[in-house]
């Protein structure tokens, strides 16, 4: 089993920490992982990407075609869709992006993470949305492995915690 993410966004829209959180869940579940971040110099409103590889074995931490693309502006769309493996499957974050891809995929599912988050209260947990919809997608990686990631991740907050579990919840119940 081998499954190449590629993850993408604008800085300080939690592309890195729901990369990292699936990776966290993927390592738990005892899956080999390589995670490989990619920052534009922006602090924030640069490019973020990541490649994630999920595997049985070491692969290498560069993804060749990604299975999974998940994308969250049009931008990345553009720099990044031809990295799209042919017969994978592409996510469009519709909220923000309006423009077609032009590249092959065997999947396009668009998905308004960000509407969804905003109707959950918090736009800011657009990202979560998003890694419980990778989760459904995922079934190799337990669900519970994800949440508890999530409550790690916002332990330093706990107030958060309830609404980024509901933003993981609405995700996964939406593939």
């Amino acid at each position: 089993m081998k499954q190449e993410l590629l993850l993408s966004g604008i800085g300080g829209q939690g592309v890195i920490t729901l990369g990292e959180s699936l990776c966290d869940a993927a390592v738990k579940a005892g899956f080999q992982v390589t995670f490989v971040p990619f920052y534009g110099q922006e602090k924030r409103g640069g490019r973020t990407m990541c490649n994630i590889t999920i595997s049985d074995q070491v692969e290498s931490p560069i993804i060749s075609e990604a299975n999974i693309m998940l994308i969250f502006d049009e931008r990345s769309l553009h720099d990044y869709q031809e990295l799209m493996d042919p017969n994978g499957t592409l996510i469009l974050n519709s909220s923000m992006i309006d423009a077609e891809p032009t590249c092959q995929y065997g999947k396009l599912d668009k998905v308004p993470f960000y509407d969804i988050a905003q109707e959950l209260g918090n736009p800011k947990t657009a990202n979560i949305v998003a890694l419980g919809y990778l989760a459904k997608l995922l079934p190799m990686i337990p669900y519970d492995l994800v949440a508890q990631q999530v409550e790690r991740s916002f332990a330093r907050k706990p107030k958060l915690i309830p609404i980024n579990l509901e933003a993981l919840k609405k995700g996964y119940e939406l593939s």
